[in-house]
């Protein structure tokens, strides 16, 4: 949920950003290819890496790198500058999402995959991003986009805080100690 606010915010706001520190359509479609070309490859390797770190820890550096895209966005003074964290984007939405996915399937009761996913996808891109472009939308009008995504950042680290404190205290956190993370294996009934 908090990572579908944060897209919210940002999906709907960084080309505003562009824009004011005179941005052009080009650039904008220039942050966009910037993404799609370091997302893609990273659908690939997600797997391994939610191997090797845990979901928990995909989903911690997820919520750090929407911290550091609001930084940037912030601070940037011309469109150029916000292409590292349209990189960041690509990266972190498909380990992200490729870890999500995994491990909704692999928590779903039987039978019950698909709505979990569907639950997964509500939460993320049905209520998360709606209700980041509602509360992007106020505090932009309000205090401005450079405001806004440094507003942002600071919620979202105040999060990964958090997080990364009950992580710490959760008996079975894999942040501790990452455990791989597989599908089920379907029994094969005769």
């Amino acid at each position: 949920f908090v990572v579908g606010v944060s897209s919210g915010i940002i999906e709907n706001f960084a080309y505003v950003r562009i824009r004011e520190v005179g941005g052009t359509g080009k650039d904008m479609g220039l942050s966009r290819l910037v993404s799609s070309i370091a997302g893609a490859p990273m659908f690939w390797f997600s797997g391994p890496l939610t191997e090797m770190l845990g979901a928990d820890r995909v989903i911690v550096l997820s919520l750090i790198s929407y911290v550091a895209r609001f930084v940037i966005y912030a601070m940037m003074r011309n469109p150029l500058q916000g292409l590292p964290a349209e990189a960041l984007r690509g990266v972190t939405f498909a380990a992200f999402w490729s870890t999500c996915t995994i491990y909704a399937s692999r928590i779903a009761p039987p039978g019950l995959g698909a709505t979990m996913l569907m639950f997964l996808n509500a939460m993320y891109g049905g209520l998360g991003q709606s209700l980041g472009a509602i509360v992007g939308g106020k505090l932009q009008s309000k205090f401005g986009t450079v405001q806004t995504f440094l507003y942002s950042g600071v919620c979202d680290l105040c999060f990964v805080v958090l997080v990364i404190g009950y992580l710490h205290i959760r008996k079975e956190s894999n942040f501790k100690n990452p455990q791989p993370i597989v599908p089920k294996k379907k029994q094969h009934t005769e």
